[in-house]
């Protein structure tokens, strides 16, 4: 009878603190071997294909609607990390970040995934400093339009998009 009345207090205490474990579990950053998405993507894979499309976008900004796919996956993958890890204090920097590459393709798909990347920042990390920064820009602060030209004081001109496929003229290759 001793042996079962142990067996029952051991039972009740670990009861009594299991809810509190299994709560604080919601707080806690994912592990870096778990994988998100329909891709299945780590955190670090994310990292790694914003890091990419970034400077593959800076050093040749015309090719940045070709990045839009590979992206997606990182920001599909972002949102199932969300889901599953709400409190994860990694996940401001990547919808902040994510949503800057996505402003810099200039489509209206682009800029509805950038809106979902700033709206997760927003409505889920309120307070993190990267909401903050972005509750003071705009699209057109953070992302210029490469096809666009100023010639001194006058309006935009919108250079032809097609131009970047010509060859260059005879001679022009000094």
């Amino acid at each position: 009878m001793k042996g079962a009345s142990r067996i029952i207090v051991s039972l009740a205490c670990a009861l009594a603190f299991a809810p509190p474990v299994l709560a604080d579990q919601k707080n806690i950053d994912a592990p870096v071997d778990e994988y998100f998405g329909r891709q299945k993507i780590s955190t670090l894979g994310i990292d790694n294909m914003i890091r990419d499309t970034d400077q593959r976008e800076s050093s040749d900004p015309t090719m940045a609607a070709r990045l839009y796919g590979g992206l997606m996956t990182a920001e599909d993958a972002l949102e199932d990390w969300a889901v599953k890890y709400p409190h994860d204090s990694w996940i401001p920097k990547r919808a902040y970040e994510m949503s800057h590459l996505f402003w810099r393709m200039h489509s209206a798909e682009a800029s509805a995934a950038a809106d979902r990347c700033r709206n997760l920042l927003l409505t889920q990390f309120p307070t993190s400093r990267y909401a903050a920064l972005a509750q003071v820009e705009t699209r057109t602060m953070m992302a210029a339009d490469p096809t666009v030209q100023t010639q001194g004081s006058q309006t935009p001109v919108v250079s032809d998009p097609w131009q970047r496929f010509a060859s260059p003229a005879p001679g022009s290759w000094k």
